[in-house]
């Protein structure tokens, strides 16, 4: 019998049993969601809209926190202001997405230029940002009918100078007629109406892009590991899955789901939800196809694939794959269950490669005398039916595995480093785990998490760095930068370089250093503005 799963912003879904929400039962839909639940309204503001439909860029996120809406009609303006041709189009200094925001927020004042305007102008705080706000425009202002206004959207719509010439004529003789305002009036709002043809939005689009942006948003407030499990499974259809897969997994750490690196055992093919956990699947793994998965899936009757013994792994599945792909198994942690490193399975794969098919099938058959590879390697040379040349090549190879040329510990800088090869990102541990940052008093996720203090002290390394020109100010001209740090808690994608610090510290700014920053946060809030910043000691 169904239970009823009650969220604290008033949501409520039938689930089977209260301990498990993955059971689940939503049907995603508008006519089934409350448009008004503040759980996913303040995941938007939060900037939280990684995975979100239209949001999920970085300058989605940003715009989304900066604008902070709570209706589907504010969240449609959010969509029409993040196109190109709004963020471009500039007045007095400021591009239109950047006034809109602005006056949303009470940071200047709203202009309709007119009185007749307020109507049509009022939901978009005195911007036109919408085609069909002209179109309105048009009727009141020229008389114009829905036919005359449509070719009035349609000229705006294909940006072509010569219609919009023809439109003109016709807007300003109307105007005169209507008379409710001006010959110099209309002259200039017909001119408003021309620029904003290089960055009004169909409203019609907004508004649903803005629907289904709510729906994702919803989702992910709701139900945050099936969705990351899901989105997560459909990266690899993005131009870059691995950077898709790196920024998806960081934000589900953020957001304290587990996150796990692949298991061998599971036999899952793409990313899964297991015991509350997102298990990666084992074509997430570079060097990993499907061709190779199905070989290994082959095996699952044949082979015992909970076995620890990594013996038993390395001769039963390991040597009936390519290299690559085997490799790649170990370096992801797949095969961490065994528990040895995995350098020394990187290691030991590299050894008992050398072995001959006969070799092979004396250890396989001989399996359960055997518990590491030097007793297997021993016992080959025990049967006696290796020629001499065959025998040195042993010996060598027995020597080498008794006293290993190199440690065969895995560090953390190694383990993340593999990981990110084999992954796209780093699981089980960080560059920053091996540095000393005894000194630091917060993380990233603390950042985001609003703590105030006088001087925050962060850790993390540099994944992303963005140089630009500031456009105004005392350093007009002057390169500054806005960069991402990483740490084990999520990342922080709002750390500012102002000028005078960019050019004190641009030769440590680069990606994959691991950095401490010392600062404090911006007016807003938002950033971290860097104070101070250095390479830490490991």
């Amino acid at each position: 019998m169904s239970k009823i799963y009650k969220y604290p912003c008033g949501c409520s879904f039938q689930v089977e049993t209260l301990d498990d929400i993955t059971s689940i039962n939503f049907d995603p839909t508008i006519e089934h969601m409350r448009l008004d639940c503040h759980r996913t309204w303040d995941l938007i503001s939060e900037g939280n809209t990684k995975g979100c439909f239209q949001l999920e860029s970085r300058l989605g996120r940003s715009m989304a926190k900066k604008l902070k809406p709570s209706s589907i009609e504010q969240l449609s303006a959010l969509i029409a202001i993040l196109r190109p041709g709004c963020l471009e189009a500039m007045r007095d200094g400021k591009s239109v997405s950047n006034h809109y925001i602005d006056r949303k927020n009470g940071e200047e004042s709203v202009d309709y230029f007119h009185p007749a305007l307020e109507p049509i102008l009022r939901s978009t705080y005195g911007e036109m940002i919408y085609q069909e706000q002209a179109m309105e425009i048009a009727k009141v202002i020229a008389g114009f009918n829905l036919q005359e206004a449509d070719l009035l959207r349609k000229a705006i719509g294909k940006k072509k100078p010569e219609e919009m010439a023809k439109v003109k004529e016709k807007f300003l003789s109307g105007a005169k007629k209507i008379n409710t305002v001006t010959s110099d009036e209309a002259e200039q709002i017909f001119g408003w109406i021309e620029k904003s043809q290089r960055y009004s939005f169909n409203k019609s689009h907004s508004i649903s892009y803005a629907v289904n942006a709510y729906l994702s948003a919803y989702t992910k407030a709701h139900f945050p590991k099936i969705f990351f499990a899901s989105y997560l499974r459909f990266a690899k259809d993005k131009i870059d899955p691995q950077a898709e897969i790196k920024e998806l997994t960081q934000n589900a750490i953020e957001m304290n789901i587990d996150v796990s690196i692949p298991d061998l055992r599971n036999l899952n093919q793409y990313f899964i939800l297991k015991d509350n956990k997102i298990y990666f699947g084992l074509t997430d793994i570079k060097g990993v196809g499907d061709s190779v998965f199905n070989k290994i899936l082959l095996l699952k009757d044949s082979v015992d694939f909970n076995n620890t013994n990594w013996l038993y792994i390395l001769c039963n599945i390991l040597l009936k794959i390519n290299s690559t792909a085997a490799k790649a198994l170990i370096q992801s942690g797949a095969l961490a269950y065994t528990k040895k490193t995995r350098n020394s399975m990187l290691f030991e794969y590299d050894i008992i490669s050398e072995l001959t098919k006969k070799e092979l099938e004396h250890i396989q058959t001989n399996m359960s005398s055997y518990s590491c590879v030097e007793q297997a390697l021993n016992g080959v040379l025990a049967t006696g039916k290796v020629n001499k040349n065959r025998k040195n090549i042993i010996s060598t190879l027995l020597a080498t595995a008794a006293y290993p040329p190199r440690s065969l510990e895995d560090s953390a800088e190694w383990l993340s480093d593999a990981e990110y090869a084999s992954l796209g990102c780093s699981i089980t541990c960080s560059k920053v785990d091996m540095y000393d940052i005894s000194m630091t008093n917060a993380t990233c996720k603390d950042f985001k998490n609003g703590i105030i203090k006088d001087n925050i002290i962060i850790a993390g390394e540099l994944d992303y760095i963005n140089i630009t020109k500031t456009k105004s100010g005392k350093n007009k001209g002057a390169e500054m930068a806005f960069a991402t740090l990483m740490d084990n808690t999520g990342s922080l994608d709002s750390v500012v370089f102002f000028p005078e610090k960019y050019r004190e510290f641009r030769n440590i700014l680069f990606q994959g250093n691991v950095l401490i920053v010392k600062g404090a946060r911006s007016r807003s809030g938002d950033a971290f503005v860097v104070e101070k910043c250095y390479i830490p000691k490991t």
